[in-house]
């Protein structure tokens, strides 16, 4: 039996708070690796900006200290981004997949020659 799947916004407090710290480390290491322009491509940019002005200053820190850094100064945009992302996620605030298997999946579908 598989488990019920939420959108970001139906989640409880504490389950958004998971999910923001979840994404948080992936958006570092796809930010540092230059790989934006999925995540970018289907949400209001201006929660972007904070958040890549705060990778930005956190670029010499480790993954994990720079995300902390994001979550503490860009909550907000973290979770008005994740309420635009086309994922669900679990009651516990897990999404339904990893987040480098939603991008590739996300990437397989962008056209030949784009």
């Amino acid at each position: 039996m598989s488990e019920k799947l939420f959108k970001f916004d139906q989640l409880s407090e504490q389950s958004q708070e998971n999910s923001v710290k979840g994404f948080s480390k992936f958006f570092v290491k796809m930010y540092r690796d230059r790989n934006m322009e999925l995540i970018s491509q289907d949400i209001d940019n201006s929660f972007l900006w904070d958040i890549d002005r705060e990778v930005y200053r956190n670029r010499f820190e480790s993954i994990e200290h720079a995300a902390a850094d994001t979550v503490k100064y860009c909550s907000k945009n973290y979770r008005e981004l994740l309420k635009d992302l086309d994922i669900n996620f679990l009651a516990n605030g897990t999404s339904e997949m990893p987040w480098e298997d939603w991008y590739q999946a996300k990437y397989d579908k962008v056209p030949a020659g784009l």
